[in-house]
This record gives structure tokens, C-alpha cells and sequence, in this order.
């Protein structure tokens, strides 16, 4: 059959090679040129193109998107064949196009610069039929390059002269080209302008409504939402595809809702739902049904649709957005904190938009805090009735072995019932059994255990989580209300409470917030004659329009500073010596709490006399309790003095029983007993320090100094 075929076309083929011959050079180099190279090159550019083309989704735009390596792989294949035909065709026709397709790859390999030169030499080379779509290159390639006056002049020229010529491919090129840029300067209004003119030109239908439905989301965007709705219902009249008919009834129906009419908007929504043709779209339009539930305050509708959206669409970020929903309603209605902890966190890495992950993020860090604080309070609780009702320890230790033994009856029951093969797999029965055995003991470990605190570290704990629970409420969950409450819980759990500057300034917060400037005012003077050493005194200052205090600055400074160098020069009982006058001397200062301070560190840490120490510990918290120095030991001082009680109660028992002894024997001997240090130094009284008169009081301070030297 090939044969016959061939011996049929055999005169047209030689007539052909012959006209070719006959008709010149010219036209066998372009024959060769066509065949041997631009075919190819042309072929592969188009397939390439159209590839890149297609994964670009918006219709204005301008940032140019970095392309895969294939396809950058294809265009250095372009280039390659182009620049033979430049280099050893020039007299083919196939050049000017050839220098085109070349800067369109750099174009899209986003090497610019090279793009614009193969543009500016194809510009040189007249008579060509690419000059206006080269023209248009220039310009798009001089956008990408900021030389954006340059370009936007190039650009309108190819404009008007596309429009002169009926060149509407250009012309449409280029005014999508300009929109894009004036969208990315944020130029809305040029943008407006510029769509106008574009809508006058001659496009088809489908192109039109998918422009209409961009200028509704422009107008949207700018919160010109009655334009935005009339613009969106023009949109059906153009004959649009399915997905833009979609999105402009979709969007509709938001705006609709947004203008304030929720039954028209859910009576649109309902209608795309109804429509089996937009069943891909089902969770966004389910979301927004809840959405207007949620608006509405119809919360158990509302819940019950954002959690179909959310386990019927799941990783999507329609379900991401309904996890961050029912997160708040169940935060803010069903007040489950644990469970909205949960779905705020799903919802932070989840598809949802960047802005609400972030939200839900810091939820998550909120209700994880609060969670955390009332996990320690209630901690606390218990301590509490364990320290002060016995009976409730007992009970509750009873309670608890009786419920270990019913688990391991009903453990023991389930493992014979799931046991038929004891026998054969005896073995494995005895590891199963010693497993069992560690999880009871397991089990009794963690049961009611004995406070190791005492009641007044709990009462200290309370303050300071109460404290904490009210700056948390107040500053990141907006609920003064509550702040307010437990502000005044905190300030109630102890005396010389080390944060109550703070608490009574944040009470006068609240009065401002709530509109009552002269409860707050008087809040604020109260922290301002009282803790004259406390930083927060220049924020009440503020307030109430004192003098502020130089917290920075004070004159005892380089006495303090002198004191410092004879610490560090080890010379530490001379330090002590000139804290102590700095103390007694500037009572008002702010060195004087530091002094103190610092005097207990000495005898703690490098002199190693702890009871010593404490007795300077115990003054800087009575004498400073609002200092950031007394907050730092008073937990520490708190337990020690604890322990002392504890000692002495010891040692009170033991005199008792032996004055019993003595007194059988009819022995007459004294017992003196003394507390006393680490380093043997004897300090007669130190657990009744604080019950001693003023002068009693520097007396002592006086006897230690002496101790010292």
C-alpha cells in the first residue's frame, strides 16, 4: 500500500522541490529555518506557555509567580533553538519572531533585564508584524523592572494605537496588565477608572462578567458594599462560567447580610444550597448559614451547623474557620473551657485564614493560663481542707483505697473472663499479671497525700494565683467584672500582701473603666502615699497629677554603690556595717529596702548564717512588704519562720517532758536552751525578733553587727 502511495505523490513532490529551487535562496532558507529549528522552538514555547498560563488564576495581576523547573528547563530549550536562528538564519522571516519568543522566555524565567534587551532590539527592526505586541513586552517588562513611569507611558501608547488598529488581543493584554499594577499600589481608584474603559471596549460575554465580578470584589474590598451588590447582580446578565455564576450569587448574599438584611441573606444562601449543581461548595455556603445563626444569637443552630461543616468538610478551610467558631461559643456560652482549649487549638493549624489561626492561637495561650491558674487554685483547696479538717483527709484516703480495690476486683474479673487460654499461654498470663500489679501500685501512689505546706504558704499561694487569674482577665480576656473580683479575693488571703501596690492600682483601673473617676482617684492616692518605694506610685502619680519620684536617681546611690565594692572585695562584715547605716540612716530611700536585702544575702550565702540572715529578712518584709526585695524572699522567710515555730514547739515538748522528769526525781538543776545557727553563733530570741519594742529591735541589729566584726 506504501508504494502505490508514494509513486501517486511523486510528481507533486518534485514539482514542489523544483519551485522551490527556481523561486530562489530566499525562500529555501526559510524553508530549512522552519523546519530544522523555529518549528520546534515554536512548538515547545506554546506548549510551555499555555502550561504557565494556566496556573495562573487570578485575572489581574502582577507580582509574576516563580515557574517549576521543567518548564524553566523547556524555555532554556526555546532559547537555545531561537538564538540559532539568529545566529545562523538571520535572513530567514522567522528572526523578528524568534527575538520575540526569546525575551518572552527570559520574561518568564524572570531574568528581566535580558528580557528587555531582546525587546529593544526587536524595536529596531522595521516593518516587523510584532512591533505593537513587542511594544506592549517592553512595557510589562519595564513594570516588573520599577521603572513604573517609563512603563505606564509605554503601555497607554499601546493602548490607544491597539484600539486604532482593532487589536483587541493586545488591547485586552494591556489593560489587565494596568489593572494589575494600580491593584498592587493599592490604587483603587485608578483601578475603577481603568475598568470603565475596559467594560467599553469590545470583549465577549464571559470575559465581562468574570471583570464585573472582580469590580464587586474591589468595591467589597473597599467596604462600598451597596456597589459592590449591584455590581455582583449584573454578573448572571453576561453569560458567565459556572464557577464566577457561583461566586458573584455567593458573594451577594454576604453582602446582603452585611447591609443588615439576614432573613433575604439566608433565603439567598438557602437557595444555592438547593441547587445540586453547587454541591462542591457546600461547606462555604453551610458556613455562612451559621454564620448568620451565630449574628442572629440563635447559638444552638448556630453550634449545630458549624459542627456539621466541621466533621462533614474536614481539612478544608471552611472547617478550620468552624472549629474557630465553635471555640467561642463554647468559651463564651457553654463556658466548657477545656473543651474550647481544644478546638482553638485544631483551629490554629487548620486551613483557616492566616489571621483567624492566629486568633485561635492566642486563645489557646489564654484559656491554657486560666485552665493552669484554677488547676492550682483548686490544688490548693484541697490542701487547705486537708491542713484543717482531718476527718476530710481520712475520708477522702478511705474513699479512694475502697475505689482502688473495687478497680482491682473488676480488673481481676475482666482479665479471667478474657483469659479461656490460662493454660497454654501461662507465660504470658504472669507477665500480664506483673503488669497489672505495677499499674494498682501505680494507682495507690498517686492518692490524697499529706499537705508539706503550711496554711499560711497556702493563703500566700491563693494571693499570688488570685493575683494572676485577675491581670489575666483583665488585660487579655476583657472581663474587668471578674478582675475585680478576684482582685479583692487576693487581697483578702494575707496581710502584707507583696502585690497589693499593684492590686490597688489595677482596682483603680477598674473604677476608671467603669466611669468612676472618684473611687478611682481615690484608689490611686491611696498607692501613692502608701508605697512610696514602688514604681507603680509614678503611674498612680500620673493619675491624680503629683510629682513624680526619680526612681532612677537617688542620692544614696554611690553609698550603696561603695557598700557593693566592699562586698565584692570580700570584705563582707564592713559591707554589712555600711548597709545597715544606709538603712537606719535613709528610711525613705529606695537602697534602704536594698540594703537590707542585701545584708541577708551576705549572711546567708557567704557567711553561711542562716538564722542570722533571717533575722534582716524578717525586717526588709515588714518594714518594705511592697519592695520588689521583700516579694523576692517572702515565701522563703514565710517557711522559714514556719520552721522555726515547728522547732520550737519541738523543743517546747521536749523541756516539758523533762521538767516532768526532773520534777519526779526531785531534781532541782535549770535547763537553758537557745536556738541556734549554722555557724554555732547564738541569737537569743530570734523566733520572738518581731514582738520586741523598736529599741529591743536595734539592739539586736546591734548585738549581730558586733558578731560580726
Amino acid at each position: 500500500m506504501k508504494k502505490p502511495l508514494l509513486l501517486k505523490y511523486k510528481k507533486e513532490i518534485i514539482y514542489s522541490l523544483l519551485f522551490i529551487l527556481i523561486s530562489g535562496c530566499g525562500v529555501w532558507t526559510n524553508f530549512k529555518t522552519y523546519f530544522n529549528t523555529y518549528y520546534n522552538a515554536n512548538r515547545i514555547f506554546e506548549e510551555t506557555e499555555t502550561q504557565i498560563l494556566a496556573n495562573r488564576k487570578e485575572l489581574f495581576y502582577f507580582e509574576e509567580p516563580v515557574i517549576p523547573q521543567n518548564l524553566s528547563e523547556d524555555l532554556d530549550e526555546v532559547i537555545e533553538k531561537t538564538s540559532s536562528i539568529m545566529q545562523h538564519h538571520k535572513e530567514s522571516d522567522f528572526v523578528d519572531d524568534a527575538i520575540l519568543m526569546t525575551g518572552k522566555s527570559f520574561y518568564y524565567q524572570q531574568n528581566f533585564s535580558r528580557a528587555l534587551r531582546k525587546f529593544k532590539e526587536l524595536a529596531t527592526i522595521k516593518n516587523s508584524e510584532f512591533i505593537l505586541e513587542n511594544k506592549y513586552w517592553m512595557g510589562k517588562t519595564m513594570l516588573q523592572m520599577r521603572e513604573f513611569t517609563k512603563a505606564l507611558r509605554l503601555l497607554n501608547e499601546v493602548k490607544k494605537e491597539a484600539q486604532a488598529n482593532d487589536q483587541n488581543q493586545i488591547l485586552t493584554e494591556t489593560y489587565k496588565t494596568i489593572i494589575g499594577y494600580y491593584l498592587y499600589v493599592e490604587k483603587y481608584d485608578e483601578v475603577l477608572n481603568e475598568i470603565k474603559e475596559f467594560l467599553k471596549t469590545d470583549i465577549d460575554n464571559e470575559l465581562r462578567a468574570e471583570v464585573l465580578y472582580e469590580t464587586g470584589l474591589l468595591y467589597e474590598k473597599t467596604k462600598k458594599y451597596k456597589a459592590a451588590q449591584n455590581t455582583f447582580a449584573l454578573v448572571p446578565d453576561y453569560n458567565p462560567t459556572f464557577l464566577i455564576d457561583f461566586r458573584s450569587r455567593f458573594e451577594s448574599a454576604k453582602l446582603t447580610k452585611e447591609l443588615g438584611d439576614t432573613t433575604k441573606s439566608l433565603e439567598l444562601f438557602n437557595e444555592l444550597r438547593n441547587e445540586d449543581k453547587f454541591i462542591d461548595f457546600m461547606g462555604e455556603i453551610e458556613l455562612e448559614i451559621g454564620k448568620i445563626y451565630y449574628d442572629r444569637k440563635n447559638i444552638n443552630n448556630a453550634l449545630e451547623k458549624f459542627t456539621v461543616v466541621d466533621t462533614t468538610y474536614p481539612k478544608t478551610p471552611e472547617a478550620g474557620k468552624a472549629e474557630f467558631y465553635r471555640a467561642e461559643i463554647i468559651e463564651n456560652y457553654v463556658n466548657n473551657y477545656d473543651s474550647a482549649l481544644v478546638l482553638y487549638q485544631e483551629a490554629a493549624y487548620s486551613l483557616a485564614p492566616m489571621t483567624l489561626r492566629t486568633i485561635a492561637k492566642n486563645k489557646s495561650g489564654q484559656l491554657r493560663k486560666y485552665i493552669d491558674l484554677h488547676d492550682k487554685l483548686d490544688n490548693l483547696q484541697i490542701q487547705y481542707l486537708y491542713l484543717t479538717n482531718e476527718d476530710v483527709f481520712i475520708k477522702d484516703s478511705l474513699d479512694f483505697v475502697k475505689k482502688v480495690k473495687q478497680d482491682s476486683i473488676k480488673a481481676a474479673e475482666e482479665n479471667l473472663r478474657n483469659n479461656e487460654r490460662l493454660n497454654k499461654q501461662a507465660r504470658r498470663g504472669g507477665r500480664r499479671q506483673e503488669q497489672f500489679n505495677n499499674a494498682t501500685q501505680t494507682e495507690y501512689l498517686n492518692g490524697p497525700k499529706r499537705p508539706t505546706i503550711t496554711v499560711d504558704s497556702i493563703k500566700a499561694l491563693n494571693s499570688k494565683y488570685y493575683f494572676r487569674l485577675a491581670n489575666l482577665l483583665f488585660t487579655e480576656f476583657d472581663d474587668p467584672d471578674s478582675a475585680f473580683y478576684y482582685y479583692n479575693l487576693s487581697l483578702s488571703e494575707t496581710k502584707n500582701n507583696p502585690n497589693e501596690a499593684q492590686i490597688l492600682y489595677s482596682i483603680g483601673d477598674y473604677y476608671l473603666a467603669k466611669k468612676e473617676k472618684e473611687k478611682a482617684d481615690s484608689m490611686f492616692t491611696v498607692v501613692y502615699n502608701k508605697f512610696e518605694f514602688d514604681p507603680i506610685r509614678n503611674e498612680a502619680a500620673k493619675q491624680i497629677g503629683k510629682p513624680l519620684y526619680d526612681f532612677d536617681k537617688d542620692p544614696i546611690e554611690d553609698e550603696y554603690i561603695e557598700a557593693e565594692e566592699l562586698y565584692y572585695s570580700s570584705s563582707y562584715n564592713e559591707a554589712i556595717k555600711r548597709l545597715f547605716e544606709i538603712y537606719k540612716e535613709n528610711p525613705k530611700s529606695i537602697y534602704a529596702s536594698k540594703s537590707l536585702y542585701t545584708i541577708g544575702f551576705i549572711l546567708e550565702n557567704n557567711l553561711n548564717m542562716p538564722d542570722s540572715a533571717a533575722i534582716y529578712y524578717n525586717l526588709l518584709k515588714q518594714e518594705y512588704s511592697s519592695s520588689e526585695y521583700a516579694k523576692n524572699i517572702s515565701i522563703k522567710v514565710t517557711a522559714y519562720n514556719q520552721e522555726q515555730i515547728r522547732l520550737q514547739a519541738v523543743q517546747d515538748s521536749i523541756r516539758k517532758a523533762e521538767e516532768e522528769r526532773i520534777k519526779a526525781t526531785s531534781l532541782q538543776d535549770s535547763l537553758a536552751t537557745t536556738i541556734t545557727d549554722s555557724t554555732n553563733i547564738e541569737l537569743k530570741d530570734s523566733t520572738n525578733f518581731f514582738d520586741k519594742e523598736p529599741k529591743a529591735i536595734e539592739d539586736t541589729l546591734n548585738s549581730e553587727k558586733e558578731l560580726l566584726k
